[in-house]
């Protein structure tokens, strides 16, 4: 597939600079009674955001600027997936879904757009592709190569608006109706885990449906037994538009040195596939949180991830990622120095 978009080497975080901001903190008086480690998961992401802000511009090169998570903007691509219309009862969400979610975040009635409003944190809804579904995955493509590469260049094209606009932070979330079913293909595909594993009862579906659905991902995991070793295959054959455009967004990220808060099983398989892709990509990650499908374990594994958060969130639309933001923030803050 020589026509898809590549990608440059990734440059990881500022090692030096991820150590300094410890040391800092290290190094401050006995009288603050915090040692090295005493603060867990918000000392590693206050040196993560460090080491991520000393060598983040948008032209690429290695600068100095602070590790402030002030400009922070929530991305959410939606998408559509034949599997879903041609199988409804493996989601008990509408098929009108994109649209409703799109109206309640736009109206501000929404949990997210409250959330996000309370935080000064900008959202950005991306319809990846709601005039055309994918293919029904369990016995054709869901994605031509053009369509594949159309879809990881407005991913891509998303990362380089933001990192042109000087964003410090994005958070990325997921909101698709037969998503659930997709990402367990796709991770379980790239795992190497039998379908049984990965598939996880999304919606809230009955005890039929969840056959339905293992069955779906069984046949469609056989299409793609051949291309295990091939992400962007997997991605285009059993994955959507909205998982390549996710792709494209989490590599280009990376290459452009932003760091990203991802959240939902959509946002993690794609991340999943950006690492296979464009190597080192992960390291501009964290997992916001880990929610209850479980096609999330493996995907996390294999990536070397773990979430911040363990809550119990699965509602997509990056809610995770949204409550992680302000512990983001204060870590920062904390490390800066």
């Amino acid at each position: 597939m020589s026509d898809l978009p590549e990608f440059p080497a990734i440059v990881a975080p500022d090692a030096a600079r991820r150590e300094r901001a410890t040391s800092h903190h290290v190094e401050l008086p006995a009288g603050y009674a915090l040692p090295a480690g005493s603060l867990g998961r918000l000392e590693q992401l206050g040196a993560w955001m460090a080491a991520c802000a000393a060598c983040s511009s948008s032209s690429g090169e290695s600068s100095a600027e602070s590790s402030s998570a002030e400009s922070t903007r929530l991305i959410i691509v939606t998408g559509e997936h034949g599997i879903a219309a041609a199988h409804p009862e493996i989601s008990t969400l509408p098929a009108e879904l994109s649209s409703l979610v799109t109206e309640a975040i736009e109206s501000g009635a929404s949990p997210v757009a409250s959330t996000a409003r309370s935080l000064n944190v900008d959202v950005k809804l991306v319809d990846a592709n709601s005039s055309t579904s994918s293919g029904e995955i369990d016995h054709e493509d869901a994605l031509t190569v053009a369509q594949l590469a159309e879809y990881l260049q407005k991913g891509m094209d998303l990362a380089d608006a933001e990192a042109d606009q000087g964003t410090q932070l994005l958070a990325v979330g997921d909101a698709a109706r037969g998503l659930t079913t997709v990402a367990a293909t796709v991770i379980g595909s790239l795992c190497g885990i039998e379908p049984v594993k990965v598939v996880g009862w999304g919606s809230g579906i009955g005890d039929m449906a969840w056959r339905t659905k293992t069955a779906i991902i069984r046949d469609a995991m056989y299409r793609v037994r051949d291309d295990r070793a091939d992400a962007l295959q997997v991605l285009r054959r059993v994955g959507g538009a909205d998982l390549a455009v996710l792709t494209g967004l989490l590599a280009q990220a990376a290459v452009r040195r932003t760091p990203v808060l991802i959240d939902g099983v959509g946002v993690l398989t794609a991340a999943l596939c950006a690492q296979m892709i464009a190597p080192g990509s992960s390291d501009w990650w964290v997992v916001a949180s880990k929610g209850n499908e479980p096609a999330i374990t493996p995907a996390l594994s294999a990536l070397r991830l773990s979430p911040v958060l363990d809550a119990g969130i699965s509602a997509g639309q990056g809610t995770g990622a949204l409550l992680a933001v302000p512990l983001v923030r204060h870590a920062a803050e904390v490390f800066s120095g």
